[in-house]
């Protein structure tokens, strides 16, 4: 396979055998030919060569007259790039609200301040961010975090996704910021109980967990005194309650539950399913949503699974998986009528060849119906 410059490509003119953008991606293959277009968008995102076994012609190969250039590959590949620029600005806001939400945590501890302005406004930003980059900021895989403790991921994560089920549920902008403001502030007890009850590094005792029981009433007492709204309080106090009566700390049933309350817990149970904690691996997300369905009528309502599923689809947003046809990809958004269907981008064709033009499916057709997730040793083998 030959390099072949892209500067002294003509346009308009077709290769006798597949172009790649390396000896992994395909870019065109012989019966497209190479636009003006196409050449413009490879230099401006600094491809300046490609790889080649054929040569050029003024007709396909194996179509004469040719067609009509296909525009797939050149829109894909600027694409590819703005949702790389999405996905950075994505990373760097959710590392501004970890930081926060440290910050917020730690002034508790040390001053004894919980600023409810400061929170609303905050959560504002995430209202917005989640309403403008819903299909980015829900993807969760990609949102790496090395240096910040479970409890602040766990807060972060859990308000990003209940804000997004809020939407999903039609509340208006100021339940939003209400049930955005106990997502991030429901684990606020767990900092008045010893650390080694929440960062132990192995299974609780029964009696260890009896007392990690008590950090939805130590939040509500703190939230009241720090005069947050009683609806934010409440939240707090009932979001380990379950829709039977099996929760705590009070043991109540759907009907009493509040309906922020019922979103955080689902919300915060998928985001401590699909973490890693010291004494076990983190759930693929996919198997997250099965454990969490599994559980629905008793634990959770299953009104707001189906919220979580509009959101994340029974893939979540990020997952790795194999189609029918063979082919593996990522999924890249949620379709709200059709759950179990999400859009996939195609990476790899069942042969193992990797497309720079990467479509977008929607899985609803059956040779592209979503077969399987992918295992974590085949996901890394695909993004490698």
């Amino acid at each position: 396979m030959n390099s072949v410059s892209v500067r002294t490509i003509e346009p308009n003119k077709y290769f006798s055998a597949p172009t790649f953008l390396d000896q992994k991606y395909i870019l065109l293959s012989p019966e497209t030919p190479f636009s003006q277009e196409l050449k413009y968008r490879l230099i401006k995102w600094g491809f300046e060569e490609i790889r080649t076994a054929g040569t050029l012609s003024d007709t396909p190969a194996d179509a004469p007259g040719g067609s009509a250039a296909e525009s797939a590959p050149l829109v894909a590949i600027e694409e590819s790039a703005q949702e790389t620029q999405i996905l950075r600005e994505v990373q760097k806001f959710y590392a501004g609200v970890l930081s926060f939400t440290e910050k917020l945590f730690t002034d508790f501890v040390t001053k004894g301040d919980l600023p409810q302005r400061l929170v609303s406004e905050k959560i504002k930003e995430v209202v917005e961010t989640v309403r403008a980059k819903r299909k980015y900021v829900l993807r969760f895989s990609i949102l790496h975090n090395v240096d910040k403790n479970y409890i602040i991921e766990h807060s972060v994560k859990t308000t990003f996704l209940s804000i997004a089920m809020g939407m999903s549920l039609k509340m208006p902008p100021h339940k939003l910021i209400e049930l955005g403001t106990a997502a991030l502030l429901h684990e606020i007890g767990m900092i008045r109980l010893p650390p080694q009850l929440y960062m132990s590094d192995k299974e609780l005792t029964a009696q260890e967990r009896k007392a990690l029981t008590a950090h939805t009433l130590l939040g509500f007492k703190l939230l009241k005194q720090f005069s947050y709204p009683l609806s934010v309080c409440i939240a707090v106090l009932e979001c380990r309650e379950h829709v039977d009566g099996s929760g705590y700390p009070r043991g109540v049933t759907s009907e009493r539950l509040s309906i922020y309350a019922k979103i955080i817990a689902v919300a915060g149970s998928y985001a401590a399913l699909t973490a890693a904690r010291p004494f076990r691996d983190a759930h693929q997300p996919h198997e997250s949503i099965l454990l969490l369905f599994r559980d629905r009528g008793t634990k959770y309502e299953e009104a707001v699974l189906r919220a979580l599923l509009v959101n994340l689809s029974l893939y979540p947003l990020g997952t790795y998986v194999e189609l029918a046809n063979g082919y593996r990809g990522l999924v890249v958004d949620a379709v709200d009528d059709n759950p179990k269907a999400p859009i996939v981008r195609v990476m790899v064709s069942a042969q193992g060849e990797r497309y720079a033009d990467q479509p977008t499916v929607r899985t609803t057709d059956e040779q592209y119906k979503v077969v399987r997730a992918l295992s974590a040793t085949e996901a890394k083998e695909l993004r490698a």
